[in-house]
């Protein structure tokens, strides 16, 4: 093994006259490849490379820890990394997030246990209500539009409400681990883009149906993300910065839906 220029490596094989070489030279994550033959002229001693390949490839050298899948409980907040849960009652016990993560790169930082992970996530969240509650928009007079959680009409009776979003995913996750299967924890943002939201119920214990979905709601978050975990075990948390409806008032009220969505999940790799 012999180091060219303090980053290049050449490995050679011999056979009679004919020996194999390889050179990789790195430049920053870069990996470059460079194989060859070298055939030796018996009378003169001179040598002549043949059949040279070149190869460039991407070796990031750190794996970083996103879940593959995650699912756990969701709440409400009265205000961005609140401390306070907001008044909105909610069956915790119902209500959940889950969703996947597909990684699309990793980047090492000066060493083997400090790195950037990215990813691209889809996910869906729900908040499960009692049988008369629901959030809804609702347009003044002057077309100004307010979203509210309050009591439905007392002509429609279901046996459970809910409302329920969607969401697609991009995190970028700071990650100081002690290997790559080893404890390991994150923390960074999570751009986050909100669609499809809707409040539903189930009639009868069966028969389920849209309430509304004509709700004004935030579409572009960010999350604060972070993890802690052991190989392809992890708890993770995320707390939205920004709220989640964007027709809510300014005045406090008791029917006021300004909230800002939390969540805390047990993530999975597989």
């Amino acid at each position: 093994l012999l180091a060219i220029a303090g980053v290049s490596e050449i490995s050679a094989q011999e056979n009679s006259n004919e020996s194999t070489g390889i050179e990789q030279q790195r430049i920053g994550q870069w990996v470059i490849t460079r194989e060859y033959t070298v055939t030796r002229d018996d009378e003169d001693g001179r040598a002549e490379k043949s059949n040279v390949k070149y190869d460039i490839s991407y070796g990031h050298g750190f794996d970083a820890h996103l879940p593959f899948y995650y699912m756990g409980f969701s709440g409400f907040l009265d205000g961005p990394l609140s401390m306070r849960v907001d008044d909105i009652e909610i069956d915790e016990a119902k209500s959940w997030e889950w969703g996947i993560y597909l990684p699309m790169d990793a980047v090492r930082l000066g060493s083997d246990h400090v790195g950037l992970g990215f990813a691209f996530g889809f996910g869906r969240t729900m908040y499960k209500f009692g049988s008369t509650n629901y959030f809804f928009t609702s347009r003044s007079a002057a077309g100004e539009r307010t979203t509210q959680f309050a009591q439905l009409p007392t002509d429609t009776q279901y046996d459970e409400t809910w409302f329920r979003y969607w969401t697609f995913k991009l995190p970028v996750q700071l990650e100081f681990q002690t290997s790559s299967d080893g404890f390991f924890f994150t923390v960074g943002p999570e751009l986050e883009y909100r669609f499809s939201p809707a409040s539903r119920g189930r009639q009868f214990g069966k028969r389920k149906e849209t309430i509304t979905n004509s709700i004004s709601m935030h579409p572009l978050n960010v999350n604060l993300l972070t993890q802690v975990g052991y190989n392809n075990i992890s708890l993770m948390a995320k707390a939205s910065l920004m709220e989640l409806f964007s027709g809510t008032s300014s005045i406090s009220t008791p029917n006021d839906a300004k909230v800002w969505p939390i969540s805390v999940c047990l993530g999975l790799t597989f």
